[in-house]
């Protein structure tokens, strides 16, 4: 199933994507997925979106499959990740495999370096757009 993104986050996602290249010169890590990732959304009005999707800022229950061990993330802006915090760059893996992505859908993560694994979007303990926060 095809992820469903605000018009917002891919406007801000865009030139998120465009600061890291300006600032690196080269392709950074999870950018070239993040943009493959905008290119394949359906892309919906905040006011529009459903409050079962995952969009930037949102907190996400996410259960490791197969041992059903559940962790709760923030997805964030690169320059905001602090994995200390628990809040994950959409550049990274699991950030990408949680945006636009569904309460109970299913998520291949491929991490370098590492056997692939698999994640259940088990939850959302806060997402924007519910709250009617649209500038976050």
């Amino acid at each position: 199933m095809e992820p469903v993104l605000t018009r917002r986050d891919v406007t801000r996602l865009e030139h998120s994507i465009f600061e890291v290249h300006r600032r690196t010169r080269t392709p950074a890590t999870g950018t070239i997925e993040l943009e493959a990732l905008l290119d394949a959304a359906t892309v919906v009005r905040s006011a529009e979106v459903a409050p079962d999707v995952v969009t930037m800022n949102s907190r996400v229950v996410v259960e490791e499959l197969p041992c059903l061990r559940r962790t709760t993330v923030t997805l964030v802006y690169p320059g905001d990740a602090d994995p200390e915090r628990a809040k994950i760059s959409v550049l990274a893996p699991l950030g990408r495999a949680l945006l636009g992505s569904r309460v109970g859908d299913l998520r291949q993560l491929e991490v370098p370096g590492n056997a692939p694994r698999q994640v259940r979007i088990a939850g959302l303990d806060y997402q924007p757009e519910a709250q009617g926060e649209f500038d976050l």
